[in-house]
């Protein structure tokens, strides 16, 4: 999504401010951020609530990166940008001053949700907040989390995902901040301060840090406004159709994943290392998954994964890892989630996984006509790989049409008709269409529409085991 996120807060010496920046970057090195300096201005008055460190190394800036989309989520206490970080400044002091609401109604000082700007500023959705703070003027900070973009109508569309999250950010705030009150009172009740009549006023502001008590506040807010950028891009699709098909949902009904993989934190590493790597993209692609396994057991596990059976991948992860990653081209992006590399607990293969990779060492079901099992075995043979496939199922007779297309793609590689490249993006392309059509029969209301609907859409029989596996996990 192509916007910036940012929390503001409302200085005691400094006034309202932007202190914390979150912003998208394409076609970045993330080498160019690692070293990322903001030089502090000449004059520039600092406290500890407008300068602090964003990790235990001084960090000046916490960066990720979107290994699929090839995009960089970088945070900083300025926007990297000079003329984003003028309109991000700007609308701080909106924010916090004049652009509230002021809701009588809501007695937890949550302000609501505030839509300001315009063409030459940008287009703002402000949430203004507050924070209780014991050695502040009220015994509360003002804050406020902004989205700044320069496309009115899909700010005002989006409004319903952003708002859900952002005041969801906003309650863990204000938690971690009664946390830290209630811990003050403890030593300071306000019957106290009352009988003493000091003024009980620290000379500075507190950070946000100290007001919530969270070492890694930062790198917390830095993983939620990223995965905002990430999940508002996807939040709004649009459909193309042919004649009046009133069962497709809605433009912005989906809700984008929660998580696309489910990882064990020591095979991230490996993961990030051939994904990162842009000479690997050929490598991931259904015919790695035909060089590893032989050419028979291709289609059957091809099917497998697209009809819902238990694949189960044992060996060492440096070993599987790149195996599960070319597997999860069978699956859309949703489903994503039904995976689990280098699983560690017996427990995950009885949950709702449906393809898992675990090493050697944790044992595995036999392989049954429900279970699909992959062995890396410890020989090599010409440096690739020896694997056993155990599958006592058959698969039937007329295959998915989706499996069928998937076969010709691949077999179009070897024959040199297409490469590595193509093939990736045909497979994407299938999968997709499939997705798509999984979507409109699950809108359809009746069987007989639902009928009608398949005949539109070029349905078959075959293809029905498919669509009864995709259809419990597409909305």
């Amino acid at each position: 999504m192509n916007a910036v996120i940012a929390l503001c807060h409302f200085c005691e010496a400094h006034g309202p401010c932007a202190i914390f920046c979150t912003q998208t970057l394409r076609d970045t090195k993330i080498e160019d951020l690692v070293n990322l300096e903001q030089p502090q201005q000449p004059g520039q008055k600092t406290c500890s609530a407008c300068n602090y460190t964003l990790g235990r190394n001084n960090n000046n800036a916490i960066y990720s990166k979107d290994t699929e989309s090839g995009a960089t989520f970088v945070s900083t206490k300025v926007a990297t940008l000079q003329e984003v970080a003028n309109l991000v400044k700007q609308a701080a002091v909106r924010s916090l001053s004049c652009e509230i609401n002021t809701n009588k109604d809501n007695n937890d000082g949550d302000g609501g949700f505030v839509f300001f700007g315009d063409s030459t500023r940008g287009h703002i959705l402000s949430h203004t907040f507050r924070v209780s703070d014991l050695q502040a003027r009220g015994y509360y900070q003002l804050f406020s989390i902004i989205v700044l973009m320069k496309d009115k109508y899909f700010l005002l569309n989006t409004k319903p995902f952003l708002a859900e999250h952002i005041r969801k950010i906003s309650i863990e705030l204000q938690a971690g901040a009664q946390r830290t009150k209630a811990a003050e009172e403890l030593n300071y009740s306000a019957r106290q301060r009352r009988l003493s009549g000091a003024q009980f006023l620290m000379p500075t502001p507190r950070s946000l840090l100290e007001l919530t008590g969270e070492e890694h506040v930062f790198a917390q807010l830095h993983s939620h406004f990223a995965w905002i950028l990430l999940a508002g891009s996807r939040f709004l699709t649009e459909h193309i159709t042919f004649g009046n098909l009133p069962w497709l949902p809605p433009q912005s009904s989906g809700r984008p994943p929660a998580q696309r993989l489910t990882y064990n934190s020591s095979t991230l590493p490996m993961i990030q290392m051939y994904e990162d790597d842009p000479e690997q993209e050929g490598f991931f692609s259904l015919r790695h998954i035909k060089k590893v396994v032989h050419k028979d057991d291709f289609a059957t596990i091809c099917y497998c994964a697209l009809t819902g059976v238990k694949i189960i991948v044992r060996g060492a992860p440096e070993r599987t890892v790149l195996f599960m990653m070319c597997l999860k081209k069978l699956l859309p992006d949703p489903m994503h989630q039904l995976m689990r590399i280098d699983a560690q607990h017996q427990h995950s293969i009885s949950s709702e996984y449906k393809i898992i990779s675990v090493s050697n060492d944790i044992a595995v079901p036999m392989a049954s006509s429900s279970v699909f099992r992959i062995d890396f075995l410890d020989k090599h043979v010409n440096g690739n790989d020896i694997v056993s496939v155990k599958w006592p199922g058959e698969l039937p007779r007329k295959l998915p049409d989706l499996l069928v297309k998937l076969l010709k793609a691949v077999k179009a590689v070897e024959e040199k008709t297409f490469t590595e490249l193509v093939l990736n993006k045909q497979t994407k392309v299938l999968i997709e269409e499939w997705k798509n059509k999984v979507i409109c029969l699950n809108q359809a209301k009746s069987g007989s529409v639902q009928a009608k609907l398949k005949k539109v859409l070029g349905v078959q029989p075959q293809d029905q085991s498919l669509i009864n596996y995709w259809s419990t996990h597409l909305h």
